[in-house]
C-alpha cells in the first residue's frame, strides 16, 4: 500500500530503529502509517502557531505514544518543516521542554542534525560564546 503524504521526500522503508530485534520490528511494523502520524505531528505544530508546541503538548493533542510522536517530530526537524523555537514551557513533572514551531517557508534553515553541524571541535552549533545560556521560558 502506497500512502499519499505531505512529505513524499521521505523514506517510510528507512525508519530509525536502534538495531535490536524489538526496535527493528517496531519500525517495520510502523512502515504503514509513520507518513500520516509525522503529517498530524506538523499539522498539530502548525495549527498552534507561533505558540508551537512541546513533545508532550502533541502526545496529548494527538492522542500518541510518545514512541511514535517523538520519531515523527525529529523526522520533521531533520527535514527542515519543524525547528526548535528556542522557548521552553514546564512539562507536567515540572521538567523544560522545548518548544517546536513549524518553520515558514522564507525562514532560513537550520541545522537539521548532529551530523552536519560544524566540525571544529565545538559540540553544539547554538551555544552561544558567552559563559552560561540560559533560553527564556514561557510558562
Amino acid at each position: 500500500m502506497t500512502e499519499r503524504t505531505l512529505f513524499p521526500d521521505d523514506r517510510p522503508d528507512k525508519l530509525p530503529h536502534n538495531r535490536t530485534d524489538t526496535s527493528r520490528l517496531a519500525a517495520e511494523l510502523a512502515k504503514p502509517f509513520a507518513g500520516k502520524q509525522r503529517e498530524l505531528v506538523f499539522e498539530f505544530i502548525k495549527a498552534q502557531g507561533q505558540h508551537g508546541a512541546t513533545d508532550q503538548e502533541i502526545q496529548d493533542g494527538l492522542n500518541m505514544g510518545e514512541s511514535s510522536e517523538r520519531p515523527r517530530r525529529v523526522r520533521l526537524v531533520e527535514l527542515g518543516h519543524v525547528a526548535d523555537s528556542r522557548n521552553m514551557r514546564m512539562t507536567r513533572s515540572g521538567c523544560p521542554a522545548k518548544v517546536w514551531v513549524v518553520v515558514s517557508p522564507d525562514q532560513p534553515a537550520a541545522v537539521a542534525s548532529k551530523a552536519n553541524w560544524p566540525t571544529d571541535g565545538k559540540s553544539n552549533p547554538d551555544k552561544t560564546d558567552s559563559a552560561e545560556f540560559v533560553p527564556d521560558f514561557t510558562i
